[in-house]
């Protein structure tokens, strides 16, 4: 897929997969190429609960975003929209599961990408990530709404700790879970050839920042390359659901689709 934007175009793909040892699959992925709009969502909950979350949140940020990002508005404008989308979200999800006793406690992550003119406004709520590749090096952009990330911003745990953590899974925010919640909504430059990775924890947490560097520098094709992010996550254990999603910006002149 090939989408055409002022002054690039940005081809993607995106893949999901239920990983070795789940029963179904509570990650859910969209996109909306003539907006370029990208969104995922990793579910929690019993009774496939989580699911129905991820599917509710994506789908009613889809359609929030399209409805108001038509008219383009300015970039404070749009970080506004991003922002008050992802709060009507959490409270249609917050509302959908105290209305029916087996989706009581259901939750998801939220995270989403969209490119406008001279840049991206990204947003985030738990620890769904996304990642920005330039110039070979992978940075995480966002960070992670989680147990983990608070206790090493206060210095109670180290960088090297962190992989035998035993919380690494407890999220602070969560979509769904309580009447209200604070998004993080942040803006980003772009540049010919920088790939944006967005993924769930099936893949950040079994794949350090330097081995998805090193698979997205060695598969210039994306769809391969999220064949290969996936599988590498399987071969770690693969112990849950697995998303990514890439995003390759190229100037409007280059014609190579780098896509498949």
């Amino acid at each position: 897929m090939v989408v055409h934007a002022f002054p690039y175009k940005i081809l993607s793909c995106g893949m999901s997969d239920i990983g070795l040892v789940r029963q179904n699959n509570e990650d859910v992925w969209a996109k909306m190429p003539a907006l370029r709009f990208f969104a995922l969502a990793d579910g929690m909950g019993g009774h496939q609960a989580g699911e129905v979350a991820a599917k509710e949140a994506v789908g009613a940020l889809i359609a929030i975003v399209e409805k108001k990002l038509k008219s383009r508005p300015s970039l404070l404008e749009t970080q506004a929209i991003i922002q008050r989308a992802i709060e009507q979200v959490n409270s249609l999800v917050y509302k959908m599961g105290r209305s029916d006793n087996d989706l009581q406690g259901m939750g998801t992550t939220l995270c989403c990408i969209y490119f406008y003119e001279r840049g991206i406004v990204y947003g985030h709520v738990g620890d769904s990530r996304v990642y920005r590749q330039r110039a070979k090096k992978l940075h995480q952009l966002t960070k992670d709404h989680s147990l983990l990330s608070e206790l090493i911003d206060l210095g109670q745990l180290s960088e090297k700790q962190a992989s035998e953590f035993l919380y690494k899974n407890i999220i602070t925010r969560a979509i769904g879970t309580e009447p209200k919640v604070e998004p993080s909504v942040q803006t980003d430059d772009v540049a010919p050839d920088d790939i944006y990775l967005m993924c769930t924890d099936g893949l950040s947490d079994l794949l350090s920042l330097e081995e998805i560097e090193k698979i997205i520098n060695r598969t210039p094709s994306l769809q391969e390359c999220a064949k290969k992010l996936i599988q590498a996550a399987k071969d770690e254990g693969g112990y849950d659901n697995i998303t990514v999603v890439l995003i390759k910006v190229q100037e409007i002149h280059e014609t190579k689709d780098l896509s498949r």
